[in-house]
């Protein structure tokens, strides 16, 4: 009686080497191969918990999970209905959105935490952002004579900082919503990069132009407006590419996305930004 969703392809010594769904397999024509079709796996390891078990569940939206060794020797498999109190028809759509609701409270009251464990977790990142206050402040410093020579400079610099926070924290996004898909792989990551930079950099263009064009009206000439306009355009496109490079990063060293990224892209950009805001500016001014 029990419900087949996931069938699990291994080689001759037993490692697991991809998964197939029973959709998928019977909906394919006989003659291809299973290596053709397969997908790359998510899996467990044996000495993993529950918890972690219960957390892939939440991020992959997947109903069964395969259990390996060391060596990916596929020793069994968890299903998602071990977490829950009665049967439901997985094929039903709105029965299979109560069942992740389900997973999803269940995540979050088994990591309820004590208030020091929260901020043990939580301020270590926060130092992310004092750092790059201090790394940003230096830059200004030795950057003091185009910043006294060209006050408008100075004008803009809140500006050009929102800007690639912004899209940086946009690309961020998307890169963590990109990591939510079951199956993440190096093809999938190339392709969703590319669409995304070539998203950033039309924004970045038209950020840049309209705020160049629009710095023109201050009177102080076009060199600093060219300067304003450019570094946006450059300042913007490489915070946004760490933004969404960061999460991948992270998930493939197997830590929290969402706790991490956040503070660092925006430390990151900050620091990126100034560097490249004064530099520029120095290059084309003095």
């Amino acid at each position: 009686d029990h419900k087949i969703i996931y069938l699990y392809v291994v080689n001759d010594e037993n490692q697991l080497k991809g998964v197939i769904s029973t959709r998928k397999l019977l909906l394919t024509f006989q003659e291809i191969r299973i290596k053709e079709i397969m997908d790359e796996p998510l899996f467990l390891l044996q000495n993993q918990t529950l918890e972690d078990s219960l957390e892939l569940f939440a991020r992959s939206g997947l109903l069964a999970l395969p259990v390996v060794d060391d060596e990916k020797h596929l020793l069994g498999i968890v299903d998602v209905e071990i977490y829950l109190e009665e049967s439901y028809d997985i094929a039903d759509a709105r029965h299979r959105f109560d069942v992740f609701q389900i997973i999803g409270l269940s995540l979050e009251e088994g990591k309820k935490s004590s208030f020091w464990k929260n901020y043990q977790k939580r301020m270590p990142w926060i130092f992310c952002n004092l750092f790059s206050g201090f790394i940003c402040a230096l830059i200004s410093y030795f950057h003091q004579e185009v910043l006294g020579k060209i006050l408008l400079l100075a004008m803009f610099i809140p500006l050009v900082l929102t800007l690639s926070e912004s899209m940086s924290m946009q690309s961020m996004t998307h890169g963590l919503q990109f990591l939510r898909h079951p199956q993440v792989n190096i093809k999938n990551c190339f392709s969703k990069i590319l669409r995304e930079w070539i998203i950033v950099f039309f924004m970045a263009f038209t950020s840049g132009l309209i705020v160049g064009l629009g710095s023109v009206l201050w009177g102080e000439g076009i060199l600093p407006s060219v300067a304003i306009g450019s570094s946006i355009l450059f300042s913007v496109f490489i915070s946004s590419s760490f933004g969404i490079f960061f999460p991948i990063v992270l998930y493939k060293i197997r830590l929290d996305p969402k706790v991490a990224c956040g503070p660092v892209v925006l430390m990151v950009a900050d620091i990126i930004t100034t560097f490249i805001y004064f530099s520029l500016a120095s290059f084309l001014l003095l």
